[in-house]
C-alpha cells in the first residue's frame, strides 16, 4: 500500500520525515558504554559510603528524565571497580524495565543494569532523550528474553533515531522542557494540596484544632453504637457482572471485572448504596469505601462486608476518620488469622473512637469533601497536560511540525 508523502517529507526506516533530516545510528552519534561494579557480594561495605553517587535502575525509573537523586555512593576502592559518567551523560535502564532514561545532572557511577550515552556534538542529550521517553516501549519490545529480559549493545548501537540539524534540536527540546516545567509545577501543587489536607486531617479528627462555634467534649463511643450489621439478604441468582470489590489505598468501590474471582461455594448478599464496605483482609491497607448510588443492589461475598450507619455519625467523616494510617494500625492490632489476618464485623465493630458531634461531623467532612474535589481537579489538569505533552512529542519529534530557529 502506497503512503501519500507530503512535499518536504521523505520516508525512511523510522517513518515520514523531513528531507534536511537524517537517519543516524545511534553509535555514530553517540558514546555507548555499559556501567560497571565488579564485586560479589554486591553489598560489600567495603565500596560504598563516598563521595561518588552510585545510581540504580529505579532511580532511573523514576527520575522523570533529570537524574539527581541517589540513595547509595562509593569511595575510592568501590570507583576503582566500576564506572564514573560526566554530567550530560543520558543513562538507559537494559535489563528488567528496559529503556527507561534520564539525563545525569552531576558525574554519578552506575552498575551493569544501566548504560552510559554520551552525545557527540552532532546531537543534543535532551533532544535524545526526549526521543527515546516516547519510544521506550519500543526499546522494550527490542530488547531479548532470557532468564532476565534485557537489551544488549548491538541493538542499542544499531538504534536508529531521526536526526534534524542540531539547533532544531535544541528547539524542539526548549518546547518539550517548557511542558515538563508545567508538569513538574502541577505534580507540586498537588503534592502541596495532599500535604495540607493531610495535616488538616490530623489536627481535626483528633480534635487539636476545632471550627468556631464547636468546643463541646468529644463523646468516646464504640462503633458498635454508631454503625450496624444490616440484614443480610441472598439474591435469587447470582449476578457474576454485579459483584463488588474494594480496591487497595483507599481508591474506593468499585466492580470486580476479574469474574473468575466469583466463587460458588461463598456466600454472596445484596448490597445498598450508601453503606460501608470493606474487605476483610486488607481494611488496614485501606480497602474500604461508601457503596455509591450506582451500585445500588450490586452483590459482595462474605469475605467483603458492610456495615450500615446509624443516625448520629456522618459517613463521609466516618471514611475521612478511618482514613489515618494511626487508626489503620488499630486495626491491624484487632486482627486475627495465622496466615492472612482478618478484620472482621464484630472486631471492627468493638474499636473505640472519639466522636464530635454530628454539626461538627458534617463540617469537617464538608471541608475534607471540598479539598479533595480541588485535587481531583488539579489531577485531571495533570493528565491533559501530559495528554497533550504526548501529542506534542509526536509531532515534534517526526517533524510533522517544524520549529522555527
Amino acid at each position: 500500500m502506497s503512503i501519500n508523502i507530503p512535499s518536504g517529507y521523505k520516508q525512511t526506516k523510522v517513518g515520514v520525515i523531513p528531507e534536511d533530516w537524517e537517519v543516524v545510528k545511534l553509535n555514530e552519534e553517540s558514546l555507548i558504554q555499559r556501567g560497571k561494579f565488579s564485586p560479589r557480594p554486591r553489598n560489600d561495605p567495603q565500596y560504598y559510603n563516598g563521595k561518588y553517587p552510585f545510581v540504580q535502575t529505579n532511580e532511573v525509573v523514576n527520575s522523570k528524565g533529570k537524574i539527581s537523586k541517589y540513595t547509595q555512593s562509593l569511595n575510592d576502592k568501590g570507583l576503582k571497580v566500576s564506572k564514573l559518567f560526566p554530567k550530560g551523560t543520558i543513562l538507559m535502564t537494559i535489563a528488567a524495565n528496559i529503556g527507561f532514561t534520564g539525563i545525569l545532572e552531576q558525574d554519578m557511577a552506575c552498575p551493569d543494569s544501566l548504560v552510559g550515552i554520551e552525545c557527540k556534538k552532532g546531537l543534543f542529550n535532551q533532544y535524545l532523550n526526549f526521543y527515546f521517553i516516547y519510544n521506550q516501549k519500543r526499546i522494550d519490545y527490542l530488547s531479548e528474553e532470557a532468564a532476565q529480559k534485557n537489551i544488549n549493545l548491538r541493538t542499542l548501537n544499531m538504534f536508529k533515531i531521526p536526526l534534524p540539524p542540531l539547533k532544531e534540536q535544541q528547539k524542539i527540546a526548549q518546547i518539550l522542557t517548557t511542558w515538563d516545567d508545567a508538569i513538574s509545577r502541577q505534580e507540586e501543587l498537588i503534592e502541596a494540596k495532599e500535604k495540607l489536607k493531610k495535616g488538616l486531617m490530623q489536627k481535626l479528627l483528633s480534635g487539636e484544632v476545632r471550627f468556631d462555634g464547636f468546643d463541646g467534649e468529644w463523646e468516646e463511643v464504640r462503633l458498635e453504637e454508631v454503625l450496624y450489621i444490616p440484614k443480610k439478604i441472598k439474591p435469587d441468582i447470582i449476578d457474576k457482572n454485579k459483584l463488588l470489590s474494594v480496591k487497595l489505598h483507599l481508591k474506593g468501590v468499585t466492580v470486580n471485572k476479574n469474574t473468575d474471582s466469583l466463587s460458588l461455594g461463598a456466600s454472596y448478599f445484596i448490597r445498598d448504596k450508601g453503606d460501608f464496605i470493606f474487605g476483610k483482609q486488607n481494611i488496614f491497607n485501606g480497602a474500604f469505601g461508601i457503596i455509591p448510588d450506582k451500585f445500588n443492589g450490586y452483590l459482595s461475598s462474605s469475605d467483603v462486608p458492610v456495615l450500615s450507619f446509624k443516625n448520629s455519625i456522618n459517613s463521609i467523616y466516618f471514611i475521612y476518620f478511618i482514613s489515618r494510617k494511626d487508626f489503620f494500625k488499630k486495626l491491624e492490632n484487632i486482627s486475627n488469622g495465622t496466615g492472612s489476618k482478618r478484620v472482621h464485623e464484630k472486631d471492627l465493630l468493638s474499636v473505640k473512637i472519639k466522636l464530635p458531634h454530628l454539626q461538627e461531623q458534617q463540617k469537617i467532612a464538608q471541608l475534607f469533601t471540598t479539598a479533595d474535589k480541588e485535587i481531583e481537579l488539579l489531577k485531571d489538569e495533570l493528565d491533559t497536560l501530559k495528554e497533550q505533552k504526548r501529542g506534542l512529542m509526536q509531532r515534534l519529534l517526526s517533524g510533522v511540525v517544524r520549529v522555527k530557529v
